[in-house]
């Protein structure tokens, strides 16, 4: 009889998402939350925006079982997920069309995942899809608070049979208030990440740098050639007062610096589009409230930079 709201916007952008948006996620022991496939979504997780996924869980278009030419494979996050842009504004999308379309080109990021589920992920599900080449876009999500101190490689999960069950309990709106009232109640407001001294990290610097790793050796062995991408932030000079400290872009560019350094170690191509991004205005639309996804220019300058590293890469 009436609209009530049953979400309940974790306090943390950590490991449950698919209990706020039960409409766009499902639970998930290995990779903690997956997209629902086979499905249009519009939900306030998307703020109103309306995204398809193929029946991979996937954004896009269904994937053709038999590969007919070469595959670009894009994993990552809601950055490399295009949030808040329509399918033809996203990188993936453009860098096919300035390929000529000699490539397939497959979106496979998921909105708040870590490149510890971006390894799992890439193990358990990406790697079957025969890449050619596969972009690797991380880094918000692995510098974020992990919840209750508790970061991704540690975190624990029930049998698949109670995830099962959540699942289905999860459709009815009942349930979902339930679990809204209790989280209200037992979830705790936490200090600022930038405010603690030594806070714990969704992932670790050195984690960080292992996933990735191990991400790229497996794509080489699997015959892919990884190509790392750096994660654009806003330029402190054209967004902040002059002389200013940011605490998000030093922890940020901590973790760009590590990207850089395992391109460099393990001679892995790498398209820097922190550093590129940097010589441009324009490419977010509200800094402020938004730092993170930059808009429909930003994606262009990416796929234009993307491209032609894999245009240079050896056949």
């Amino acid at each position: 009889m009436f609209e009530i709201d049953t979400y309940f916007q974790s306090r943390f952008f950590v490991m449950n998402r698919d209990l706020d948006y039960p409409d766009v996620f499902k639970r998930d022991r290995h990779l903690f939350w997956r997209p629902y496939p086979s499905r249009t979504i519009k939900s306030k997780f998307f703020d109103g925006r309306t995204y398809s996924f193929n029946s991979l869980g996937l954004r896009g278009r269904e994937i053709e079982k038999t590969k007919f030419k070469p595959r670009i494979i894009a994993l990552g996050n809601s950055c490399t997920f295009g949030w808040g842009l329509n399918d033809e504004q996203v990188f993936t999308t453009l860098i096919g069309n300035i390929l000529d379309k000699k490539y397939d080109v497959i979106n496979a990021a998921v909105p708040g995942y870590s490149s510890y589920q971006g390894k799992a992920f890439y193990e358990s599900k990406i790697a079957e899809l025969q890449p050619d080449v596969l972009l690797i876009l991380f880094a918000w999500n692995d510098q974020w608070v992990a919840a209750n101190d508790i970061s991704d490689k540690n975190q624990e999960f029930p049998p698949e049979f109670i995830i099962d069950a959540q699942n289905l309990l999860s459709r009815l709106h009942t349930y979902r208030l339930m679990k809204k009232l209790l989280l209200s109640v037992s979830e705790k407001d936490p200090d600022s990440l930038y405010s603690r001294i030594h806070p714990v990290h969704r992932v670790s610097l050195e984690d960080f740098y292992n996933n990735l790793k191990s991400i790229s050796l497996k794509a080489q062995n699997n015959g892919a050639t990884p190509v790392l991408l750096t994660s654009p932030i806003p330029s402190l000079e054209k967004y902040y007062i002059p002389g200013s400290i940011s605490p998000l872009h030093t922890i940020h560019e901590q973790y760009n610096m590590t990207i850089r350094e395992l391109a460099k170690n393990e001679n892995v191509p790498m398209v820097d589009l922190a550093l590129e991004f940097d010589k441009y205005n324009g490419l977010f639309d509200d800094a402020d409230y938004d730092p993170i996804h930059f808009n429909a220019r930003g994606h262009r300058l990416a796929a234009e930079l993307i491209a032609r590293k894999i245009a240079s890469l050896p056949d």
